[in-house]
């Protein structure tokens, strides 16, 4: 079996490389595959190195089947968690397009803060025309949402973070001075 491998290796590189028999057999020799053939056919103990070349190999086989499932299930698994994050941005933009934020502000009647109404307005054009904000370095950016990538990810989720802790800030700056005007 050893001598009808690297026979028909030895074949097929003659042809390729217009080599004598002969040297095309001396080529194949010197190959991986070549020594460890050589080994099995004309070793001291064959059986027992063809035993274990093949033990060997299958133990090999089967750990590069697990690691292809495995890195095949991780970008299954980052490519449906990529469409959820596509999916919630996507139901915000149309929110921030119907003007979700201005008619939350509506509530707090004239006396909203003119920051929040400027936010309020900008939001909503930023959202007609698909933009949403990134953050990385502290630095903000925008993007238009089609154009995101799995890298942006991180700087999004950032600037939404960052939005929303001076949303409550103002909030809360809003109803102490509500509650201090109300009681003086």
């Amino acid at each position: 079996m050893v001598d009808g491998v690297l026979s028909r290796q030895a074949t097929a590189r003659a042809g390729r490389n217009g080599e004598t028999y002969a040297e095309a057999m001396a080529a194949v020799l010197r190959t991986e595959a070549g020594r460890q053939l050589e080994d099995l056919r004309g070793g001291r103990h064959g059986n027992e190195w063809a035993n274990r070349w093949q033990e060997d190999l299958a133990t090999k086989r089967a750990s590069a089947r697990k690691r292809d499932r495995r890195e095949e299930n991780e970008r299954a698994s980052q490519d449906a968690a990529w469409e959820r994050f596509m999916l919630i941005e996507l139901r915000e933009m149309e929110l921030r397009k119907d003007g979700q934020l201005a008619r939350l502000l509506d509530g707090m009647g004239e006396a909203t803060p003119p920051a929040l109404r400027w936010l309020a307005s900008e939001d909503r054009r930023q959202a007609e025309e698909g933009l949403v904000s990134l953050m990385s370095g502290g630095k903000l950016s925008y993007k238009r949402l089609d154009a995101l990538t799995r890298e942006d990810g991180p700087a999004r989720v950032a600037a939404n973070r960052a939005r929303t802790t001076w949303l409550k800030e103002r909030r809360d700056e809003w109803i102490g001075t509500r509650e201090s005007t109300q009681a003086g």
